[in-house]
């Protein structure tokens, strides 16, 4: 993009976060091919010593990951590819972004989980490592662990590696209440709300301080782009920016987040000028509590397309609601007749649609 090009996007973007007035909204449309499912790909994870990690469900270690090896591993093929005009690359209206090895639960990592791949699927996962909230003296600080060494010379290597071609984004980062379950195992969490709610709180805090201490890392070496800087979502916005989440309210209320764990949310969004908590559409009983705060700023929903009873249609209420109060990033595969549907009954208005176009069975 040339200069010009690349400010008329960041009004857009801007407008986005302002909910302004526009003609529709930010849109990136492509064709679902099975190709393109790369969660669904195993994972070859190459290692400092040369080698390739082949020994399935064996532990992670920092000192077994070379930053400026991992940084070639192709989770997103359309977006590590860099242009030749050596300024920032777009996708339809997002910017190109890459995020350190995406599938790594770096914080995790970083409060002292066990670190798992599971090389068929591709994935990543962490192991708890209490047996209750009291123990919470266990976490070490988060600035003392060699996992956040690691991402921050991660970090480091991508913004060197980008060119500015592509935007540098914060990891993928779970929120208080998921990094809680990691720690203690989900049914211990869940019971920990009854059972111990005073331990469970300061052991939130404390997840909650190392999420803070882990983006703000990151932050503090990725360059802005024209004041600003980038969320994975490839959606620019004019300050700093942060992104949580909340899956484990799957299995809470609305009213039980809103009391042990909203509060967490809140004081990690305070933090930043912009913020963007990410929610799946078959749990979005707690989108009234999240409207009824400031913070987050906007709220992203990736479509459970298959696994839940909920249809984009169905949710067409929903979505409605949240553009009333905030900006929404809506995610996922739809069929063309569910993209329609989308467009003609949301307003344009601070929302955002990023989808692979899929035919109805």
């Amino acid at each position: 993009m040339d200069a010009a090009e690349l400010e008329a996007l960041l009004e857009r973007h801007a407008a986005f976060w302002a909910r302004s007035s526009v003609d529709r909204p930010l849109l990136n449309v492509s064709t679902f091919t099975p190709e393109s499912a790369y969660e669904l790909r195993g994972l070859d994870l190459p290692m400092a010593d040369g080698t390739v990690l082949s020994t399935q469900d064996s532990a992670l270690t920092p000192e077994m990951v070379d930053p400026h090896v991992i940084v070639d591993v192709q989770e997103y093929p359309r977006r590590v590819e860099a242009g030749t005009s050596g300024g920032p690359q777009r996708v339809d209206d997002l910017l190109l972004t890459r995020a350190p090895l995406v599938k790594m639960v770096w914080v995790e990592a970083v409060l002292g989980c066990q670190v798992i791949p599971k090389l068929d699927t591709g994935s990543i996962y962490s192991v708890p490592f209490l047996d209750g909230p009291e123990q919470v003296s266990r976490i070490l600080p988060p600035e003392n662990s060699p996992w956040l060494e690691l991402l921050e010379e991660t970090t480091r290597h991508l913004v060197e590696d980008s060119r500015g071609e592509y935007q540098v984004v914060q990891c993928a980062q779970r929120g208080p209440i998921d990094l809680a379950s990691a720690v203690l195992g989900h049914s211990e969490m869940c019971f920990a709300i009854l059972d111990k709610p005073a331990e469970l709180r300061a052991l939130t805090e404390v997840c909650t301080e190392a999420f803070i201490t882990v983006v703000k890392a990151q932050e503090a070496l990725i360059p802005p782009l024209n004041g600003g800087y980038c969320t994975g979502y490839g959606v620019w916005a004019p300050g700093t920016v942060v992104r949580t989440q909340c899956d484990v309210t799957s299995s809470l209320s609305a009213k039980m987040y809103e009391e042990h764990f909203l509060p967490f949310d809140v004081e990690i969004c305070k933090g930043f000028d912009y913020s963007v908590i990410h929610l799946h559409s078959g749990y979005l009983h707690t989108v009234d509590v999240l409207l009824k705060e400031k913070y987050p700023t906007a709220i992203q929903v990736v479509l459970d397309t298959g696994s839940t009873p909920y249809t984009v249609h169905d949710l067409i209420p929903v979505f409605a609601r949240i553009l009333e109060e905030k900006p929404l990033i809506l995610q996922g595969s739809m069929t063309p007749r569910e993209l329609d549907e989308a467009l003609e009954k949301l307003p344009p208005r601070g929302l955002y649609v990023s989808t692979d176009i899929t035919e109805a069975p």
